[in-house]
């Protein structure tokens, strides 16, 4: 399906492994996951507390085994109409590489997704991260029409960014202004030697940083010399309803190549060769230009742009608390909670928002509260179970405490999992006698409205 044609033999398999009706769940719960997520789930352990190393073992070699399976049907649904498009190969690659060839120790490969912007990055491209400016990097430049012509090939353009910024260089900052006249019109021209400044100034570090992490929100951090290998774009539902119906995001897929101590020349050749396995066909097309030509497509044409036009993605966050999808998001990124442990994070929020504003009492406070008070706070607990469960009347749910300090240690890890290092710091919940929060009231909202302006729930507490 990633080459954008739904084949007969493919629904067939799909409905013969899973079943029709199983096959309509997975589809409808896959909506709410990244690529990443999905892959991810498959080695992600159980809520499994034995102590016993050699349990733990067994059941390690049991997900990894399961994880190969799902692999290896991914595959074969892949290839059931006997064609592999090379859209497809790059996804099983990725796939085979994170679930079949990393182990405990180490980990090679990795697949991230990020939320795209209105920019446009391109589709298939290998960008070389090097936050250090070690000696991968002299490898790279000695070696640099090497592998471009090897990635080339297999049709994937090779990013290396001092030299994106040669090619500029060489133009000089008159041609540079004459040719943005053409390329986009819409920048001030007093800007656009600005432009050509940064892009002087700009190394791989510095494009990863300010350009990909702090203005397209992305969250690219690499320890390693490593290569991001774009995989594709796919979609995941966002948390908002318009009149049209339910609203996607568009997210973009790499895979992450930890190179280690290894040649770079060595694995790029690895790339290629195990993509070959796994398409059917091939085509080489010479991404490797004149020296006095600059390319503009992809992620080229993309490089320019977000230079020049792309507005900063600002440190700050948005929390909606949604009833119709029964979730909280933290900017459009659902938190994966069940509704019992969706409603402690709320309690905890509206507790530091409004009454005494104390936070949510952990059981050594809770056992000095009053009748009255204990029953409250079950009744809070139940409101927001009711509300995220779409029901017209409150329902009973099982006690709140003593079990809700051990749910606490779930929502701080899936906060943190949604939110990822930049923001954690403004949006994990407190420790102590009392759970709270310094989130802001004014970044969280019910169903779209302001939570200190919503009739309802700026009241209940």
């Amino acid at each position: 399906m990633a080459d954008k044609i739904i084949d007969d033999e493919e629904v067939v398999k799909f409905a013969k492994l899973f079943g029709e009706e199983n096959n309509r769940i997975l589809f409808h719960q896959a909506q709410e996951l990244t690529f990443a997520k999905a892959i991810k789930l498959l080695t992600q352990p159980s809520d499994d507390n034995n102590d016993n190393e050699v349990i733990r073992k067994v059941h390690a070699d049991q997900r990894r085994r399961q994880a190969e399976k799902a692999a290896n049907i991914v595959s074969e649904t892949a290839s059931s109409d006997g064609f592999c498009a090379p859209a497809e190969a790059i996804l099983l690659l990725a796939i085979d590489y994170f679930l079949k060839k990393n182990n405990a120790t180490y980990t090679k490969y990795d697949i991230q997704s990020f939320k795209l912007t209105d920019i446009f990055i391109g589709k298939r491209f290998v960008l070389y991260v090097d936050n250090n400016a070690s000696s991968k990097s002299l490898e790279v430049e000695q070696n640099y029409d090497l592998i471009v012509n090897l990635l080339a090939s297999i049709g994937f353009q090779f990013i290396y960014i001092p030299k994106i910024v040669e090619q500029y260089k060489k133009k000089g900052l008159e041609m540079f202004k004459a040719m943005s006249m053409y390329i986009f019109p819409d920048i001030p021209e007093d800007k656009v030697e600005d432009v050509y400044n940064n892009i002087m100034q700009m190394d791989t570090k510095s494009f990863v940083k300010d350009y990909l992490n702090e203005k397209l929100g992305f969250d690219i951090i690499c320890a390693r010399p490593s290569l991001m290998v774009m995989l594709g774009r796919s979609s995941v539902i966002g948390k908002n309803i318009s009149d049209k119906g339910l609203v996607y995001e568009t997210n973009a897929n790499f895979l992450k190549i930890n190179i280690g101590e290894e040649k770079v020349v060595n694995v790029v050749g690895d790339l290629i060769h195990d993509f070959n396995k796994f398409v059917t066909f091939n085509f080489h097309i010479d991404f490797n230009p004149a020296k006095d030509k600059l390319l503009y497509h992809g992620i080229h044409k993309a490089f320019f742009r977000m230079v020049a036009l792309a507005k900063n993605n600002p440190q700050q966050y948005n929390i909606n608390i949604s009833t119709n999808l029964r979730a909280v998001f933290i900017n459009d990124y659902k938190l994966p909670l069940a509704i019992g442990k969706t409603a402690i994070y709320i309690m905890i929020l509206c507790r530091s928002f409004f009454g005494d504003k104390k936070g949510l009492p952990m059981k050594k406070v809770f056992n000095t509260l009053n009748a009255e008070e204990q029953d409250r706070l079950q009744e809070q607990y139940e409101w927001i179970c009711s509300h995220l469960s779409n029901c017209q009347t409150i329902t009973h749910r099982s006690p709140l405490y003593p079990n809700v300090v051990n749910r606490i240690s779930e929502i701080r890890n899936a906060i943190e999992d949604v939110v990822g290092s930049r923001l954690i710091g403004e949006i994990q919940i407190g420790t102590g006698d009392y759970i709270t929060t310094i989130v802001s009231p004014d970044r969280v909202s019910v169903n779209g409205v302001p939570i200190k302006e919503h009739p309802d729930w700026g009241t209940f507490m």
